[in-house]
């Protein structure tokens, strides 16, 4: 009984150890940018619709993407002053557009640096999901773009 009860917890247990000993050889856990419940919300209906987005304070520099289901990739959105303005890091938001939106920017939270936001491994669930970032530079000016992320299961 006790043999069959140790090589029971060494099935269970050895796969989350060796999944440990992964994440802390390459220093960075796998972060799960929305869940399976956020990304099954419906979409909100005004993107791609409402007025056209503030571009007036720092640059945004983000691409739409098309990943692989359960691959990590890598999300970088960088921020540069516009006319020597320094972009304020305390005003960044990321949102996913869905109804409700979803405010990414807790998550997100250590992975701003003075460049953006630089996340090397994220994943999120199959489908289309529409982000919009916003930020506002030292002199109050705010910028806005959104961008898209396709996760889809073949290639």
């Amino acid at each position: 009984m006790k043999t069959t009860i140790k090589r029971v917890m060494y099935l269970i247990l050895m796969p989350a150890l060796i999944c440990g000993a992964v994440q802390a050889a390459t220093g960075e856990a796998r972060l799960e940018l929305l869940s399976v419940e956020e990304a099954a919300r419906p979409a909100d209906r005004s993107f791609g619709f409402s007025a056209k987005n503030a571009d007036d304070g720092p640059v945004i520099d983000v691409s739409n993407l098309e990943v692989q289901e359960a691959k990590p990739f890598a999300l970088k959105v960088r921020v540069k002053a516009r006319d020597g303005s320094a972009p304020d890091l305390t005003t960044l938001r990321v949102e996913c557009l869905k109804t409700p939106i979803v405010d990414l920017t807790p998550r997100l939270k250590s992975y701003i640096n003075s460049e953006g936001v630089l996340v090397n491994q994220t994943t999120l669930p199959p489908g289309l999901h529409q982000f919009r970032v916003g930020i506002s530079d030292a002199r109050g000016r705010f910028s806005e773009k959104d961008f898209t992320i396709l996760v889809s299961g073949t290639f």
